[in-house]
């Protein structure tokens, strides 16, 4: 499979060096079904020899290799030759692809005690809160930022923990962030000591000391685009190109369907059931619904994947434009960035940049054609009726009709 990267004769007599020598082969073969082309998959490559090399040459065995060695290797090339933004990504690559292969033992750095309480709370989400991997994912990033800020030795001691410690990280990690990013962090605290408190890891409840951020349920208006705006964003997308197929299917999915970012990123080829017209949409948590396969949604999906998907062996609908071609590392963020970028090129300017904003116009546009709170909440796949109340508020007509008379004005 090497030859497939067109390396010249005397390039080939520096593989066969080092430990890594009989694993190159296989490493080619997974850069090749990644679908790299053949000047990256060639660099790739390269790296991999001169590792080789750079192992044998200070007699670290195959079985010693690991992050921090990689990491000594890549520090010492550096001061040697220009740093190319793919040689992290590389070594990560190759490590991962020999501990699949058992070439090479599973990740050997043992877990501080930080990492081992994350696993813990992670799978208590998991388990008793029923949270998808999305949101328990952002649920311990606000617990390592606390745990760091108390105990930044990594020596968690959590009898230690006191109520002003509790508030002194909450003054000190929303004093730069938005309202919506610092309620956020409070629920999650009060998630985590809470979960300390039923486990038995403290004995007082220190959720009760978590100071309430400021803010009113209900007390904003949806962000929403108008619907000629939303057809405008549509069209930006160069369809001709394969990322514009792509993008176009991916903004589809968001203002026809009115899906979440994660739930575009996640969808798998074998969600699309295309004799029924349906897809199978894996929402929060454990649920799971069926929505039906509206006829534009089908013909962008049928031109994306006729057309502008890459050959590659993932089950995931939406790969990356570029190698590896796999589903998007950042799901979330990954897709919000195609509406950003999408919102620029239509020239169309909002406060609100997110995928959401999408979800939120289709909600906005039901409404004014008539349909219930109740019909949207179930396009929308709420769990609580009071999450579409909001959209309420921007029925003007019905909101007319509750408005009393202004003294001393117009009848």
């Amino acid at each position: 499979m090497i030859v497939r990267f067109d390396p010249q004769p005397e390039e080939l007599c520096s593989l066969h060096n080092g430990p890594l020598a009989p694993h190159i082969e296989s490493f080619a073969v997974l850069l090749s079904q990644q679908g790299y082309c053949r000047a990256n998959g060639w660099q790739k490559i390269k790296l991999v020899a001169d590792l080789s090399r750079w192992l044998q040459k200070r007699q670290i065995s195959l079985k010693q290799l690991n992050e921090g060695r990689a990491d000594a290797f890549l520090r010492a090339r550096w001061k040697q030759v220009s740093r190319q933004s793919g040689d992290q990504i590389t070594t990560r690559q190759l490590l991962q692809h020999l501990r699949q292969s058992q070439a090479i033992p599973s990740a050997s750095m043992t877990p501080n005690e930080i990492e081992l309480l994350q696993e813990q709370y992670s799978s208590f989400l998991l388990q008793e809160r029923a949270l998808g991997q999305a949101s328990i994912e952002q649920y311990v990033i606000v617990v390592r930022r606390f745990l760091c800020h108390r105990f930044q030795t990594g020596k968690v001691r959590l009898e230690k923990l006191r109520a002003k410690d509790v508030t002194d990280f909450v003054l000190h990690d929303s004093s730069n962030r938005g309202r919506r990013s610092a309620q956020f962090m409070a629920t999650v605290l009060r998630s985590f000591l809470q979960f300390l408190l039923q486990h038995g890891r403290i004995t007082t409840n220190l959720a009760a000391a978590v100071p309430t951020v400021a803010g009113w349920r209900q007390s904003e208006l949806p962000r929403f685009l108008e619907a000629r705006q939303v057809e405008k964003i549509l069209r930006s997308c160069d369809r001709r190109r394969k990322v514009g197929k792509r993008d176009y299917a991916i903004l589809l999915l968001l203002a026809r369907l009115g899906l979440r970012a994660g739930e575009v990123a996640s969808l798998s080829l074998d969600d699309i059931n295309w004799r029924a017209g349906e897809l199978l949409i894996r929402g929060k948590g454990p649920r799971v619904d069926k929505l039906p396969l509206l006829q534009d949604v089908g013909q962008a999906l049928v031109d994306y994947l006729q057309k502008g998907r890459p050959d590659c062996s993932s089950r995931r609908v939406f790969i990356q434009c570029k190698a590896p071609y796999v589903g998007f590392p950042n799901p979330p963020n990954a897709v919000c960035g195609i509406v950003r970028r999408a919102l620029a090129r239509a020239q169309v300017h909002s406060r609100h940049h997110g995928a959401h904003v999408l979800r939120h116009s289709l909600a906005t546009r039901m409404l004014g054609k008539g349909a219930s709170l109740a019909q949207i909440g179930q396009v929308l796949r709420h769990h609580q009726v009071q999450t579409t109340e909001i959209y309420a508020k921007v029925d003007l007509g019905a909101l007319r009709g509750l408005a009393l008379a202004w003294p001393g004005g117009a009848q």
